[in-house]
């Protein structure tokens, strides 16, 4: 008897086997044609009589993954991790799962133990930014729409006459259905729809029947005139792939009034890989759409395509890594104002499938990639973002009602601007000890006003490509200029230090100014040397407000001054001065009353000698040989020119009215030539310095005394005349090396 039962049990036992055996086998061969939808039950079946296998729990979880069943998923995942025997990629999908259920801590916990996979490293950064993504949830107002189905339906798009489109896999037909085997969903068809007299959504019918295929079609969008309509679609039997998959391809029709002139596929779609999500710029020249072909980040990246002059799209581009991850970024979407925006799961996310927001600048560079954050993302999957053209309504996707495969349509409402950008923690500190806080310092920043808190604090919003100037004042302290951007960090939060320097009652104070235009001047290199230790003083760039104060530590009344000031700036003439000052009182010395702080554009016409400290250049009587002091001032001459290879220099010698006037224009002419050729002598070359006399037929007065002419003018007045004028005739800029 007892041998009888053993025979029994054998046979169920290896019925059961074989019985379990033949399902997976059908499940696989499921699972090899991506029928995941049809593969779940039969695996499921293996699952209930044995949750311990290991291969059928992978392909259980896949099936769950690629059917968006996050429970599923959560479950399988969960299990293998348990176990053991979870890859990477099986790790990092079971705690994708867990932010999906929201399960936050349990899979910041497992990214953190499974730390090498750096899509986990960017979702723990996620994960600690969750208060972060709810900082504008009062932006925006969700809600439901009377024409979703039981099935999916998302990407939504603008047409004419106030019409919506939009994909969706609700099947329309009594007699024919057609199904996915990998979503067990009916195959994707366009519909449209559009308000009744009472503002409501009337029933969907299919968009335009000539779009129809036996596959998916969908999403779509349009041209701004609405003439051209770009879509998604199954590729067709002839163009199957290699692993026998119907790819996603993109295809172009132009309407006319009969319906369609043309259908045509884009010239960069493959049976190799899928091109599927196109999205069309206001101009109709560039075609962003998500694509898994070569030469990606991994996943699906966005790329773009221009089209050229003769209406012929061009090699697809990626998008670039601030866009595109190692996970999937698709449903592109360029806005009316030209925001671009996508949705993703490989940036840092609330979980699932996030819609994300980024700048396109005018040069094509691109910004900082925004989370939409909640309501508009969920831990669900978020996509299909379409924006009205006044940018204050639109239209989301996502799965967020049951968290399935049920895609669903939300309306949003924009109830106050959302402005991107940084929080600067500013503070303000000592110079002489950044770790002394200088509390209470009042701080204007463009327009607005702060002032720091007792710990010299203050938390500012800073806007995306935006500078920002920043004025520290406080009493007994220096007045403190600096600047702001989002480009001073990579961190959505950052610190600005604002050192103040106190104000010792003894300090110097200078404004540069524009020679011509008396215009303050930013960017101008100042440099102080004391003379009298030959040692560096100080070394300071001027902000937009052209000003200089430096406390003068260690001086006190009676004490004298020596240094060379040398003010540099681009297109600027370099100008040197020597200051020599006895301090006869304390406060500030003010620079601008004492020298010439004033520097003049590198113009044809302007005067040298006007822009630069040259000193008169005095010749002994009646003579033109050039002195040691007059060497000194025209070395000076030789510096400028030598600095600026590009300038052409005519060298002009003037005289006052008294000897004789051929007297006058013969000496002026030899002390010009002399003059001319001791430039020359220096290394310029002769091709770039002349000199001319002009005598005293060219005197800045009424000083005239020829002939029977009588001046009373005072030696003051003459000695005006007297000079000698260095006029730029030409210039080239020329790079320095």
């Amino acid at each position: 008897m007892k041998k009888i039962f053993l025979a029994l049990s054998a046979t169920v036992l290896s019925s059961f086997a074989f019985a379990q055996e033949g399902l997976i086998l059908k499940a696989n061969k499921l699972y090899d044609s991506q029928s995941y939808a049809e593969a779940i039950p039969k695996y499921e079946k293996v699952f209930k009589k044995d949750s311990n296998n290991t291969i059928v729990l992978a392909k259980l979880g896949d099936c769950y993954r690629l059917t968006n069943n996050t429970k599923g998923k959560a479950l399988c995942y969960g299990k293998l991790v348990e176990k053991g025997n979870a890859d990477a990629n099986q790790k990092f999908y079971y705690g994708q799962a867990l932010m999906e259920l929201g399960r936050y801590e349990e899979a910041k916990k497992l990214f953190e133990e499974y730390s090498a996979d750096e899509r986990g490293k960017i979702l723990v950064k996620a994960i600690a930014n969750m208060q972060a993504y709810a900082k504008n949830a009062d932006a925006y107002k969700i809600d439901s729409v009377n024409f979703n189905s039981p099935e999916n339906d998302f990407s939504p798009a603008f047409f004419a006459q106030g019409i919506l489109v939009f994909t969706s896999s609700r099947n329309n037909t009594q007699w024919i259905r057609h199904e996915h085997g990998w979503t067990d969903k009916n195959y994707y068809t366009i519909y449209a729809t559009e308000r009744d007299g009472n503002g409501q959504y009337m029933k969907p019918r299919k968009f335009m029947r000539d779009l129809d295929s036996k596959f998916n079609n969908g999403p779509i969008c349009f041209s701004k005139d609405k003439m051209t309509l770009i879509f998604t679609r199954n590729a067709s039997k002839q163009n199957v792939s290699a692993d026998k998959n119907f790819k996603l391809e993109i295809y172009e029709a132009v309407l006319n009034i009969d319906g369609f002139e043309r259908v045509t596929p884009m010239p960069f779609n493959s049976n190799s890989y899928n091109c599927a999500h196109p999205s069309l710029s206001d101009d109709g020249n560039t075609l962003y759409f998500a694509s898994d072909m070569p030469g990606g980040f991994g996943g699906l990246d966005i790329w773009y395509s221009k089209k050229d002059a003769s209406g012929v799209w061009g090699t697809p581009t990626n998008m670039g890594e601030k866009v595109n991850t190692k996970g999937n970024e698709m449903f592109p979407y360029i806005a009316p104002n030209n925001l671009f925006y996508f949705s993703s799961n490989g940036h840092d996310g609330i979980g699932g499938l996030d819609i994300y927001e980024i700048k396109i600048k005018a040069d094509g560079s691109l910004g900082k990639v925004y989370n939409m954050g909640v309501p508009m993302n969920s831990s669900y999957d978020d996509f299909g973002i379409v924006f009205s053209d006044d940018m204050k309504t639109g239209f989301i996707s996502s799965n967020r009602k049951n968290g399935n495969m049920d895609d669903d349509i939300y309306a949003f409402s924009v109830l106050r601007e959302v402005k991107r950008g940084k929080d600067v923690i500013i503070k303000t500190r000592d110079k002489d000890s950044d770790t002394t806080i200088v509390p209470y310092a009042k701080i204007k920043i463009n327009n607005d006003s702060i002032t720091t808190n007792e710990k010299g604090e203050y938390t500012y919003f800073i806007e995306e490509d935006t500078q920002y100037n920043l004025l520290a004042s406080k009493e007994k302290y220096f007045d403190a200029n600096d600047s702001l951007s989002t480009k001073m960090s990579d961190k959505d939060e950052f610190d600005k230090m604002v050192l103040m320097e106190k104000d010792p009652d003894l300090s110097l104070l200078a404004f540069v100014l524009d020679a011509k235009t008396k215009e303050a001047l930013g960017d101008v290199k100042i440099t102080i040397k004391n003379t009298s230790t030959n040692s560096d003083f100080d070394t300071y760039t001027t902000s937009a407000t052209g000003d200089y104060r430096k406390p003068l530590k260690g001086n006190k009344v009676g004490d004298k001054l020596n240094f060379k000031i040398t003010l540099e700036k681009t297109g600027y003439v370099t100008k040197t001065l020597d200051f020599n000052h006895t301090i006869s009182k304390p406060g500030e010395i003010k620079l601008n009353e004492l020298i010439d702080l004033n520097i003049g554009k590198v113009m044809v016409g302007m005067d040298l000698a006007k822009l630069i400290d040259i000193k008169p250049i005095y010749f002994d009587l009646g003579k033109s040989k050039i002195t040691p002091a007059a060497a000194a001032e025209l070395n000076k001459i030789v510096a400028i020119m030598k600095e600026y290879p590009g300038m052409t220099v005519e060298l002009g010698s003037h005289t006052d009215c008294r000897a004789a006037a051929k007297s006058n224009m013969t000496l002026s002419m030899a002390r010009a030539k002399a003059s001319a050729s001791y430039i020359a002598s220096k290394g310029i070359p002769r091709s770039r310095i002349t000199g001319k006399g002009y005598g005293e037929t060219k005197l800045l007065n009424g000083c005239a005394c020829e002939g029977k002419l009588t001046s009373n003018c005072t030696e003051e007045d003459h000695a005006l005349n007297r000079r000698t004028e260095f006029i730029i005739t030409k210039f080239k800029e020329i790079p320095k090396k």
